[in-house]
């Protein structure tokens, strides 16, 4: 084998390890604290109590653990695809502000928003209050927009056609839910549309960020020759 063909990765200190792995632990217990101490708050401030913070809602409720099934699936795909995009973002600082790490930029966050948003009903929640709906959903909309942009600049090297997809059925799904048409079925196109949105988003975010690493890890490479 060619010597100069042969790589060898530089010793990593057991100190560095045990550093990090202590900054990890104090993070950990930080946060653990940090939500327990929420749950004493509001069980002895605001009268909720902690047994309906730390149990499932449907067992609260007495419902069959199938209600909201399509719901939760969608949490799962909109932080799934958010956790793809933003750690394929922090893992490849060193590329600088490329556009491609703009896109997983703007897609994490936008997914993480939806995510968020939909475990806990906000924008719903804000609506209940008087503000229109449109109104509610512009933040949401601006950080769409804002990926769109970035997506727009390396568009010829990513698969674009999965956000485009991702787009239309999300606005399908957002004409369906605003037209005043009270029929059977409406609920179920309505959310059909943007359940096919979320996963053409994921599947966007997760191809986005896997060739984002692959082009990591090559500009990582020594040359051999």
């Amino acid at each position: 084998m060619n010597a100069k063909a042969q790589t060898h990765s530089p010793p990593v200190r057991a100190g560095r390890w045990h550093r990090s792995e202590a900054s990890s632990i104090i993070a950990v217990m930080l946060v653990s604290v940090g939500i327990l101490a929420s749950l004493v708050v509001a069980d002895r401030v605001f009268g909720i109590d902690y047994y309906d913070l730390v149990r499932d809602p449907n067992a609260i409720a007495h419902n069959p653990g199938y209600f909201g099934l399509v719901s939760n699936i969608g949490i799962i795909l909109w932080i799934f695809g958010a956790t793809a995009a933003l750690q394929a973002f922090a893992a490849t600082g060193a590329e600088g502000a490329t556009p491609l790490r703009r896109t997983l930029l703007a897609g994490g966050l936008f997914a993480a928003l939806m995510g968020i948003d939909d475990f806990l009903m906000l924008h719903e929640a804000v609506a209940t209050t008087g503000i229109p709906e449109e109104i509610v959903l512009v933040p949401h909309m601006l950080v769409l927009c804002t990926l769109c942009y970035y997506a727009y600049a390396v568009r010829a090297a990513t698969p674009r056609l999965l956000l485009v997809g991702s787009v239309l059925s999300m606005g399908l799904s957002f004409a369906a839910d605003m037209a005043p048409i009270h029929v059977g079925g409406a609920t179920f196109v309505e959310e059909a549309f943007k359940l096919v949105g979320i996963l053409f988003l994921t599947a966007y975010l997760v191809a986005i960020s896997h060739k984002a690493l692959r082009q990591g890890r090559a500009s990582r490479r020594p040359a051999i020759g």
